[in-house]
């Protein structure tokens, strides 16, 4: 005789509402990829268009300079890599989750504020470089 607990049988109902959320894992992971791609790219344009602009209009004085555009754009790329790190974990916690014989739930509450404190500061960011250069 073992020491061991009996296991569960496995049922289909469960079963299904695994693959249900592991489904739902990978769609919140495919947009999260689509939002940090998104800002990684405005990121680069945003510098390029600060280019073009002063190529273009050399005589206009520029409301902010070459160096702070280029910060600001570097400042989404790595905004947008940096969501995209946490979405990462967070994706792989949701998975871990469901893999788990019991189906534990592990907390990513920590993670969502932190998501969430990036996007408003990417938010006022791009506001303020917006009101900056027009």
């Amino acid at each position: 005789m073992t020491d061991s607990a009996p296991q569960d049988p496995i049922n289909t109902t469960n079963e299904l509402a695994k693959e249900r959320n592991r489904a739902a894992a990978e769609r919140t992971i495919n947009a999260w990829l689509g939002i940090c791609l998104s800002l990684i790219g405005f990121g680069i344009a945003f510098d390029q268009i600060f280019r073009s602009l002063r190529r273009r209009f050399p005589a206009m004085d520029p409301a902010i300079t070459k160096e702070t555009a280029t910060l600001i754009g570097m400042g989404f790329v790595g905004l947008g890599l940096v969501l995209l790190g946490i979405a990462l974990v967070q994706h792989r916690l949701a998975i871990k989750s469901i893999e788990h014989p019991n189906y534990l739930m592990l907390s990513v509450r920590k993670l969502n504020q932190i998501v969430v404190i990036g996007i408003v500061m990417l938010g006022m960011a791009g506001l303020v470089a917006t009101l900056f250069v027009i």
